[in-house]
């Protein structure tokens, strides 16, 4: 996950942290593994529990995440989480007791506007976690993907309603050489294109599902998603325990399937902790709005 420099102004408020805790149990000299570090919330409340010689493998996407090591209980490594495998081979650990996967976007994402993860401003439409990657940007895809591939990012990974006369206005203004290229043009697009079929005014901003299709496949999410869990389940002792937070529907049905496949009566790689997903309190939700849409699953090695 992207990470500011200045990261240590924001505020995290890390979501379901009650529940994270009460899934995972975390115990004192245990190892676990923090695969979305963020704004480290979720990793702080855990390393409280594994002390005195416990361990907390963060991982973040940002080369920022090395500058905030001040615990030593706490490793920060810089790189991907679908290469859970490779990260826990190289730090030679061979006892993995819990690990956390947080699918949402932390408060310094969702503050930056310089990468165009927010919709206020004329940010770049970067949208990579990784500003190093050799992925293709949204504002890449905005401009040179075709109609199609287009109408399928924005149904399938957003479940945008207005996913066709999106993507022709789309189209219909890189034929006239107007490409979108910043944060603020794509809102105004999607905001016409409501503004058109809807008369009163929607409680969450418009362009909220196509941000999201289009951070998916800039960041290949899903996929990410699909490698790292049977990585995460295979990494876990016996009676360790994996709790994953998604925060829209895609993600919870890849999450959904893959521990309902991996417990099988036959051979149980797993048991469900959570029959139905946990979601957040209406008071959490009052405190930490973005905790709205927030499901927690968790399950145990065995």
């Amino acid at each position: 996950m992207f990470l500011k420099n200045n990261m240590s102004k924001t505020i995290h408020e890390p979501v379901l942290l009650r529940e994270v805790l009460d899934g995972l149990n975390p115990q004192p000299n245990q190892n676990h593994i923090d695969c979305t570090y963020g704004g480290g919330g979720h990793s702080k409340a855990i390393l409280e529990r594994i002390k005195p010689n416990g361990k907390v493998i963060g991982i973040d996407l940002d080369p920022a995440v090395k500058k905030l090591n001040h615990d030593k209980n706490l490793v920060l490594v810089n790189d991907n989480y679908k290469n859970l495998k490779k990260i826990i081979n190289e730090l030679g650990i061979t006892k993995i007791n819990g690990v956390l996967l947080d699918l949402g976007l932390s408060s310094d994402q969702l503050g930056s506007g310089d990468r165009g993860f927010s919709f206020q401003g004329e940010g770049f439409l970067d949208l990579r976690f990784d500003p190093t990657s050799d992925r293709p940007t949204a504002a890449e895809i905005l401009k040179n993907y075709s109609e199609k591939e287009l109408l399928e990012i924005f149904k399938n990974y957003g479940e945008e309603p207005l996913a066709w006369p999106i993507t022709k206005q789309i189209i219909a203004k890189r034929q006239s050489g107007e490409f979108i290229e910043t944060a603020d043009m794509l809102v105004q697009l999607i905001s016409e294109q409501y503004r058109k079929k809807y008369r009163h005014k929607s409680k969450h901003n418009p362009a909220t599902k196509v941000f999201q299709a289009l951070r998916i496949a800039v960041n290949d999410e899903y996929g990410n998603i699909e490698q790292v869990l049977p990585d995460a389940i295979n990494s876990l002792a016996v009676g360790g325990r994996l709790a994953v937070i998604s925060f829209h529907s895609g993600e919870d049905r890849i999450v959904k399937h893959f521990f309902k496949n991996a417990a099988v009566k036959d051979f149980p790689k797993i048991k469900i902790i959570t029959k139905r997903p946990i979601v957040a309190s209406d008071e959490e939700v009052l405190k930490n709005p973005r905790s709205r849409s927030a499901k927690l699953r968790v399950v145990e090695k065995i």
